[in-house]
């Protein structure tokens, strides 16, 4: 095989490879991928189906985050200045709030106290 055509290849899967990581990490379907990036549905989809059976990963590792998650429980609890809300976080972690806190406030307390452990 010729140096030029093994590069030509070489490029060539790449470029689709891109296209199908790119599609992965935006967390949306080849077709919409697609519609979208402008490029041939029924050959993204025939270069995923050969870089399947080649066990090439679509997902590239530095992408991929771990993700863990952190038990929270809320509930409606009387505290000494009246109505609020206890928010309990694992079994160490108990907060008592005059109202319920902001969900993306206790995703972000949730992560960062997982990151301490």
């Amino acid at each position: 095989m010729e140096a030029g055509f093994t590069e030509e290849l070489e490029q060539r899967q790449r470029y689709w490879l891109d296209h199908l990581r790119a599609a992965s990490a935006q967390g949306v379907s080849l077709a919409e991928y697609a519609r979208v990036a402008q490029v041939d549905n029924d050959a993204l989809y025939r270069w995923r189906a050969l870089f399947k059976r080649k066990g090439v990963s679509i997902v590239e590792n530095s992408v991929a985050a771990p993700v863990s998650f952190a038990a929270v429980q809320v509930s409606a609890t009387r505290t000494s200045a009246g109505a609020g809300v206890m928010v309990q976080v694992g079994a160490v972690l108990q907060l008592r709030c005059a109202s319920l806190p902001d969900p993306r406030w206790l995703a972000e307390l949730s992560q960062r106290l997982q990151e301490r452990r």
